[in-house]
């Protein structure tokens, strides 16, 4: 309840948590794609391109159904996804040079090396895979029933979204969202 400062009412002295703000929530999400989408050894996702494209369609599951209807010939009938909520977005991304993007990436995947739980292997393309650690940690989350439409959303692209490159994940995205993704303003967040 805000309170007054005088006459004016002063803000709250908190804040609700958003959990957009928490690394740890990233990091989940972050190890459950790699863990449920990635390829052996590994398991990884070779690029960053691939990487965040997948990410975006894990965060925004609408988005996945769209791309599911428009390749019904490629997604075979018992990985089909239907969104519980078009509109939900799991996690605000931007549209960036390559279509979404968080400009966070970086801290996320250094929160993960730094607690041995990827390795970033920087060739051409980049690779992040799971080590040990890691693999043990998503085994985990996903046994878990708060991260059950994660889980859900992770099996629906492991057989088709999950085995494009990210260059043909981004022209995708490109041709099936031109509104709401590939002619948006650069730095404007995604919304469905």
């Amino acid at each position: 309840m805000p309170h007054k400062i005088g006459s004016q009412v002063a803000p709250p002295l908190h804040r609700v948590w958003d959990p957009d703000d928490s690394v740890d929530f990233h990091a989940s999400r972050l190890l459950l794609l790699i863990n449920l989408c990635g390829t052996d050894p590994g398991p990884g996702i070779e690029g960053r391109t691939k990487f965040a494209k997948l990410d975006f369609f894990l965060r925004y599951p609408g988005f996945l159904e769209r791309a599911h209807a428009a390749l019904s010939d490629a997604v075979e009938p018992q990985h089909a996804f239907t969104a519980q909520d078009a509109a939900e977005i799991e996690a605000p991304m931007i549209r960036y040079r390559y279509g979404p993007w968080d400009h966070r990436y970086r801290q996320f995947l250094s929160f993960l090396t730094a607690r041995h739980l990827v390795a970033v292997n920087r060739g051409t393309p980049e690779r992040v895979r799971l080590r040990p650690a890691g693999k043990a940690a998503a085994q985990r989350l996903a046994e878990l029933d708060q991260f059950q439409p994660l889980v859900q959303r992770c099996h629906a692209m492991k057989n088709n979204l999950a085995q494009m490159s990210g260059t043909d994940l981004k022209n995708l995205i490109y041709d099936l969202f031109p509104d709401e993704v590939g002619n948006a303003p650069y730095q404007q967040e995604i919304r469905p």
